[in-house]
């Protein structure tokens, strides 16, 4: 009887340990949502297309948190990769600002990213609708998903409102109005697919 309680409270000393080691990894848990983290090494731009000469999005500051999402090439061969700013500014850059950055400026390798082509789940606008450049019908549009247009759908997000954006690369390109793969966030009620299914694009 006297090893009995003894014994007990190590089977339950060691039950709470076990329980804390496997509790430990999930919250030293990376960024949620979609894409790995790389880090801009200088202030960088974020560009509509992949393309150095494309409209730009916005700026990832040295250090940012990005998710770089998949790799592209522009039509000089030079490396672009499609990230999601994650830090807000206030006044200057809206969370979450979408565009693709130049290679050269990320501080870790991304051969291991995805290729571009072929990323994603296909999805249709049922009506012209604008690409945004972060979640938010208020931000600064991007570009135009035309109707029908083969989109490549990323990840699902809710704006401050509650209304579900989808981030998406708008394939086709159209001489002198818009360049391929141009990437923005869609109202997902323009869309005419159901997106449950899509990852979350996260917002850490």
């Amino acid at each position: 009887m006297g090893i009995s309680r003894p014994l007990s409270v190590v089977i339950a000393a060691c039950a709470a340990v076990a329980l804390s080691a496997t509790a430990a990894p999930a919250a030293a848990a990376g960024p949620l949502g979609i894409g790995r983290a790389v880090h801009p090494r200088i202030d960088t731009g974020l560009y509509s297309a992949p393309g150095l000469s494309t409209p730009r999005t916005g700026t990832a500051k040295a250090g940012d948190n990005v998710a770089g999402i998949c790799r592209t090439t522009d039509n000089r061969g030079n490396r672009m990769v499609l990230g999601i700013d994650r830090p807000g500014r206030n006044g200057e850059q809206w969370a979450n600002t979408v565009g693709y950055l130049w290679d050269l400026d990320i501080r870790e390798n991304t051969d291991d990213l995805p290729s571009c082509d072929g990323y994603g789940r296909g999805i249709h606008p049922g009506n012209e609708t604008k690409l945004y450049s972060a979640p938010g019908l208020s931000t600064p549009p991007t570009g135009t998903a035309w109707t029908g247009d083969d989109v490549a759908g990323i990840c699902k997000i809710n704006d401050n409102r509650g209304n579900r954006m989808v981030l998406g690369i708008d394939r086709p390109g159209r001489n002198g109005v818009q360049w391929a793969n141009t990437v923005g966030y869609i109202w997902d009620l323009d869309i005419r697919e159901n997106t449950d299914d899509l990852p979350d694009c996260g917002t850490v």
